[in-house]
C-alpha cells in the first residue's frame, strides 16, 4: 500500500498481515550461487557462553518462511470457562495470583485467527524450507573465527525440511481457529 493510500484509512476492525524470510534464496527456493562455494557463504554459527572461540556452524545453510494472512484484532475473553479452565496457570510458584481477581473472564485479549474461507486441500497458511547441508563444529584459529573457517569439513548433522513435490518445495500448513492472547 502507498503512503498516501495508508493516509485515508480511518478505522478497521483488525490487521491482517502476511509475514516473509528468505534467508539465501530466491522466490522460488533456489539457492543463491554463492552456496556451496569454500568456505561456504551461506552459513550460520552459533558461539555459546562459556565456549568462546567454539563455533557450531551451520554450513549450506537456507531457506524461508512465510506465514500468510494471520489476523489480529482486539477482543475480550468470555465470561464463561471451557473444561479446560485452570485457575491455577495464573498464579506463581507460592500460590500468588498474577491478575487481579485471579480470573481472567472479561479481560481484554489480541484474537488471533486464520480466514475461514478456504478450499478443500488448500494448505497456504504456512511455507516452510530449510537445508542445512552439514554441521560442525569449528575453532577460532587466533586470526580468524571459527564461523569463518571450514577446517572441519565432516558433518555431524544435515537436515532438511521441505515437500517432495519439487526439488526445493516447501513444506506447507493449513490453520484453522482462532486463539486468545491475554496477560500483557
Amino acid at each position: 500500500m502507498a503512503d498516501h493510500e495508508l493516509q485515508s484509512v480511518s478505522g478497521g476492525d483488525a490487521v491482517q498481515l502476511t509475514l516473509r524470510f528468505r534467508n539465501n534464496v530466491d522466490e522460488n527456493n533456489v539457492p543463491d550461487m554463492a552456496c556451496g562455494g569454500t568456505p561456504d557463504p551461506c552459513r550460520l554459527g552459533l558461539e555459546f557462553v562459556a565456549r568462546e572461540g567454539n563455533w557450531l556452524v551451520m554450513k549450506d545453510f537456507y531457506g524461508s518462511l512465510a506465514v500468510e494472512d494471520i489476523r489480529f484484532e482486539g477482543a475480550f475473553l468470555s465470561n464463561s470457562s471451557s473444561p479446560y479452565r485452570d485457575l491455577s496457570r495464573f498464579e506463581d510458584a507460592d500460590g500468588n495470583c498474577l491478575l487481579s481477581p485471579c480470573n481472567p473472564d472479561g479481560l481484554p485479549a489480541i484474537l488471533v485467527d486464520y480466514p475461514f474461507a478456504k478450499g478443500p486441500g488448500d494448505y497456504q497458511d504456512l511455507h516452510a524450507f530449510v537445508n542445512i547441508g552439514r554441521m560442525a563444529v569449528e575453532v577460532d584459529d587466533g586470526t580468524t573465527p571459527g564461523y569463518l573457517l571450514d577446517n572441519n569439513p565432516g558433518s555431524a548433522l544435515a537436515f532438511r525440511m521441505s515437500d517432495s513435490t519439487s526439488p526445493n518445495g516447501d513444506m506447507q500448513m493449513r490453520f484453522d481457529g482462532r486463539a486468545f492472547l491475554y496477560g500483557f
